[in-house]
């Protein structure tokens, strides 16, 4: 007599009660969560989330005069950095405005070079470097974002269009 092949897909009542139908239904979904989670991952190390390669930018106003490389999406309380690079006419200072919600939800670490001369206002700051010998001069900003939340900030170079920059805060 030929040996019966039990039916593996098929539900069974011994050694323990189980129902196969919704076991494959358990077994879908835990394949699907696997699938979500490595597509987080994928994504928080391309930067989705913060510092990375999907959330690197460079911004600049329409003449070209002043261009900002930024962050997207930034993480509260945690340093970010920028870089100002500003090309001008030698022999003229350089002058920046940061305002809108810059100088409102952004605490500054560190600037460098240090600024000639500061002048603060109730939501800007106006920051002047001496003449340059140079066409080109970089700046580097690093600040620190106070809160979460989507924030809309603006730079602007004394004579020239601003930019404006929108990012997102992360708890």
């Amino acid at each position: 007599m030929a040996k019966r092949v039990p039916d593996e897909y098929a539900g069974r009542t011994y050694p323990v009660e189980e129902d196969m139908r919704w076991q494959l239904k358990e077994w879908s979904l835990e394949k699907w969560g696997a699938r979500c989670l490595m597509a987080l991952v994928a994504l928080a190390l391309m930067g989705a989330f913060s510092d990375g390669w999907l959330s690197q930018t460079t911004t600049a106003n329409p003449d070209g005069t002043l261009s900002v490389e930024h962050q997207r999406i930034m993480r509260a309380m945690s340093d970010e950095n920028f870089t100002l690079r500003v090309k001008l006419d030698t022999g003229q200072p350089t002058v920046l405005t940061l305002g809108q919600d810059f100088m409102d939800n952004f605490e500054i670490q560190n600037l460098h070079p240090q600024p000639f001369i500061t002048h603060t206002s109730l939501h800007e700051m106006v920051l002047t470097w001496p003449a340059n010998s140079g066409k080109e001069q970089a700046l580097w900003l690093t600040v620190q974002p106070q809160s979460a939340g989507h924030f809309t900030s603006t730079i602007r170079l004394k004579g020239a269009e601003p930019v404006t920059l929108s990012q997102w805060v992360l708890p």
